[in-house]
């Protein structure tokens, strides 16, 4: 039998499969992402206290080796600064760069933002106590 004399007799398609598949998928796919380990691996260094932000934001990670990621995709540091090209000047950026991360990087992150025109900067810290610190 034809689909659309199928229609024409009222048959219609079977939907229920369909959605069961998509629902399948969804669930799938959100199980997934969870799983997926991030870009690059990262030891946050420790403070006392933090703020939080709800501006629009873009994460740049870079670990001990240098190695530069925004937002979960590694890029060439000489890409950086084209990244931020046409940014809204309202965007946050947050650094999140190793504890042995040599502090020259931390400076070209922050620069290549502040030549853009963003000038709301953070650097990302895990909670806690930093360790030798005195009150």
């Amino acid at each position: 039998m034809k689909v659309s004399q199928m229609l024409e007799s009222g048959g219609g398609l079977p939907f229920a499969p369909m959605l069961d598949v998509i629902f399948l998928l969804l669930i799938f796919f959100m199980l997934i992402t969870r799983y997926l380990p991030p870009s690059l691996s990262v030891t946050l260094p420790e403070a006392d206290s933090a703020a939080v932000d709800d501006k629009p934001s873009v994460m740049i990670s870079i670990d001990e080796a240098g190695l530069l990621a925004v937002d979960g995709v590694e890029y060439q540091w000489e890409a950086l600064p084209r990244l931020f090209e046409g940014s809204d000047p309202e965007t946050s950026v947050r650094i999140a760069a190793d504890r042995g991360t040599d502090y020259e990087l931390v400076v070209r992150a922050m620069d290549a933002a502040g030549q853009a025109g963003l000038t709301h900067i953070a650097l990302e810290t895990a909670p806690g106590a930093l360790s030798g610190a005195t009150n």
